[in-house]
C-alpha cells in the first residue's frame, strides 16, 4: 500500500486548509441523458513512475491504470465487490478454493482474447515483482506460491486453468480477504503475449482490457487514452482522456488552467474554492479510508517506555489541532481504522486530550529530575499545513516539558531511507487503503514482519491475532476480533492517530455522473462519465 502514503501527502499538505458544506451531489445525469463524445482533461502533480500494475506504487499511475486494465474483480461505489473480467466466481472446500469463471467476450487492446493463461500468468509475475507488490502476502497464502516465489518451482502448484475460461485458486488455508485483495489494482489482468513482447517497455506502453486503451506518453507534458470500442462491457461515453502533467506540483498552474476551462477537474482542497467564482464548478466530497498518523520507533529510548508514548498521545487535543490547523475540514481519528471498515469503534482514544493524565504518565514513566532529549519529528512535506501542524505539536509537548526537533526531508527516497534507519525517531506519515478490509490497515502498519511497520512494533499476540483474522469468514466475528485487534495496539501506544483525511474534488459544471468511493481519486472509473458540452 504505501503508493498512497506518501504521494497523496505530498498532495494534501500543499494545499491550505478551507472548511466549507459540499453543494449537490453531481452523481445524478441531467435530464437530457448521457451524451456521447468529448476530451475529459485530468492534471498530475507528478509524472507517473510507471503504468505497469504491477510496478505501479503512486496514484498517478493508479489513475490512469484503472482506466486501462481490468481485474477479475473490481470494487464498486459503495466498495462492494463486482464482477470485472470474472463474470462469476465460487468459494469452495470449506474457502480454501476459489473458481472464476471468466466473460467470453473480454478482448485486449492488441485484439487477444482475455485467457484463464493471461490470468495466471499475471499472478505469478507478482508473486516474482522486485519490489514487492503490496498483494504479496496475500498471493504466498496460495499452494506452491512460496517455492515459486523462491525459484524452487516453475509453476504455482495452486494455480489452474482446467477450461480456457476458467482459473482455479487453491490456498493452503482458508483467507478471507484474497477475493477483496484481487479487487486492487496491482491485480489487473495483462496479455502475457504482449509483456512478453514488451519486456519493460510496458510499463511506458501498457496494454490492457479496459474501457480505454493507451495512445501516447509525452514525458512531463501529457499522457493520452481513447475509447476502447470493443469493451466487453457498456462502451465508454468519453471520446479521450488526457492526463496532463505539471511537474513539481503546479497548483497555480492547475488553478489557471481549470479556471480558463482547460481541465475537467483539479482537486479541491483548501481554500481553491475560494479562488474560483462561485457557482462555477461542483465540488465532491467523500471521507477516505486514511489515517494521518505520528509513527514512534518502539526501539529509540526514550520511546521504548509505552507509558511515555501514552503521555505524548493523551496531551494532545485532536479537536482542536484539526480546528485550529484544519479548520475543521478533516474528522479527528478516535483509533487507527477509519469510519466504514469493519471493526471500526468511535472515540478508542481521548479526542480532547488530558493533560494531567498525560503528566501523571509521564511520572510513572520517568525517573524523578530525568534529562530528555529533544525528539525529532521527521516528516517528508514542508507545507503550511505540515509546519502549522508540528507547531502545535510542539507547543502541546512543551507542557510536559518534552522539546520537539522538527525535520523535514522532501525527497521521498531518503524520506524512507530515513525510516527504515535506527535513527528515526518519530515519523509523520498517511496510510490509505488499497481495499476496503481492516486487514489492510493493521497487518502492514503492525505485523512484526511487516515492510512498512517503521514503528519496529513487536506484539506475538498482536501477530498471531492478525494471522487468525484472516481465517475466519463470518463478518461479524470479523469485525469483533478486528475491534480487539485495534483495542490491543491502542494499548501499546506505538502511535498517535491524528484525524482522517477526505477526498476533494472540483468539476466543471458540464461534467455528468463522476461516482467516488473512499479509496481515493485514483481508484475513479471514467467510463460512465459524459460531457453535458459535447452535444454542443
Amino acid at each position: 500500500m504505501t503508493r498512497i502514503i506518501f504521494f497523496s501527502l505530498l498532495l494534501f499538505s500543499l494545499l491550505p486548509g478551507c472548511g466549507t458544506q459540499p453543494p449537490e451531489d453531481m452523481e445524478t445525469s441531467a435530464v437530457r441523458g448521457p451524451t456521447p463524445g468529448g476530451v475529459y482533461r485530468i492534471p498530475l502533480l507528478q509524472s507517473p513512475t510507471s503504468l505497469d500494475p504491477a510496478l505501479v506504487h503512486d496514484e498517478y499511475g493508479l489513475v490512469i491504470n484503472q482506466q486501462i486494465f481490468e481485474g477479475l474483480v473490481r470494487f464498486g461505489p459503495h466498495l462492494l465487490i463486482e464482477p470485472a473480467l470474472a463474470a462469476t466466481w465460487s468459494v469452495e472446500a470449506e474457502g480454501t478454493l476459489y473458481r472464476f469463471s471468466l466473460r467470453d467476450d473480454a478482448h485486449f487492446h492488441d485484439g487477444s482474447p482475455v485467457t484463464a493463461g493471461d490470468v495466471i500468468f499475471s499472478l505469478e509475475r507478482l508473486l516474482r515483482t522486485d519490489p514487492p507488490s503490496v498483494l504479496l502476502p496475500h498471493l504466498l497464502m496460495i499452494e506452491g506460491a512460496e517455492a515459486f516465489r523462491k525459484g524452487l518451482a516453475d509453476t504455482v502448484s495452486g494455480l489452474d486453468a482446467p477450461e480456457r475460461a476458467m482459473v482455479t485458486i487453491r490456498l493452503r488455508e482458508p483467507h478471507i480477504p484474497l477475493l477483496v485483495a484481487l479487487g486492487m489494482y496491482q491485480a489487473k489482468i495483462v496479455p502475457r503475449e504482449a509483456v512478453m513482447v514488451l519486456g519493460e517497455e510496458f510499463g511506458r506502453k501498457p496494454v490492457g482490457s479496459g474501457p480505454f486503451r493507451f495512445v501516447s506518453w509525452e514525458k512531463d507534458r501529457q499522457i493520452r487514452l481513447e475509447r476502447f470500442t470493443e469493451y466487453h462491457d457498456a462502451r465508454a461515453y468519453l471520446e479521450e482522456i488526457v492526463f496532463r502533467i505539471y511537474p513539481g506540483a503546479d497548483i497555480d498552474a492547475v488553478l489557471s488552467d481549470f479556471t480558463a476551462q482547460r481541465l475537467e477537474e483539479m482537486p479541491g482542497y483548501g481554500n481553491l474554492r475560494e479562488r474560483l467564482p462561485q457557482g462555477s464548478y461542483s465540488w465532491l466530497h467523500r471521507p477516505a479510508l486514511s489515517l494521518l498518523y505520528y509513527g514512534f520507533n518502539t526501539e529509540h529510548p526514550p520511546l521504548d517506555n509505552a507509558l511515555f508514548r501514552k503521555a505524548l498521545s493523551l496531551a494532545i487535543d485532536r479537536r482542536e489541532l484539526v480546528k485550529s490547523v484544519y479548520n475543521d475540514q478533516f474528522d479527528p481519528a478516535g483509533g487507527i481504522l477509519p469510519p466504514g471498515l469493519p471493526g471500526y469503534t468511535p472515540n478508542r482514544i481521548r479526542l480532547e486530550g488530558d493533560l494531567s493524565e498525560a503528566r501523571r504518565l509521564m511520572a510513572q514513566a520517568l525517573e524523578p529530575n530525568a534529562s530528555l532529549p529533544p525528539l525529532e519529528i521527521v516528516s517528508v512535506s514542508k507545507s503550511s499545513f505540515a509546519t502549522a501542524e508540528l507547531d502545535y505539536i510542539r507547543k502541546r509537548w512543551a507542557l510536559l516539558g518534552v522539546e520537539v526537533s522538527p525535520r523535514y526531508i522532501p525527497d521521498w527516497t531518503e524520506y524512507q531511507r530515513h525510516l527504515e534507519s535506527d535513527n528515526v525517531m518519530i515519523y509523520r506519515l498517511v496510510w490509505t487503503a488499497d481495499m476496503p478490509d481492516p486487514d489492510n490497515f493493521l497487518a502492514p502498519l503492525f505485523h512484526s514482519d511487516a515492510a512498512s511497520n517503521f514503528m519496529r512494533y513487536d506484539n506475538p499476540v498482536v501477530n498471531t491475532m492478525i494471522e487468525d483474522a484472516r481465517r475466519v469468514s463470518d463478518p461479524l466475528e470479523r469485525a469483533r476480533i478486528y475491534g480487539e485487534l485495534e483495542q490491543s495496539i491502542l494499548n501499546d501506544s506505538p502511535l498517535i492517530p491524528l484525524f482522517n483525511l477526505s477526498v476533494d474534488l472540483l468539476y466543471q459544471p458540464y461534467v455528468r455522473d463522476i461516482t467516488l468511493n473512499a479509496l481515493g481519486f485514483q481508484d475513479t472509473r471514467l467510463h460512465r462519465v459524459w460531457l453535458e458540452s459535447a452535444a454542443d
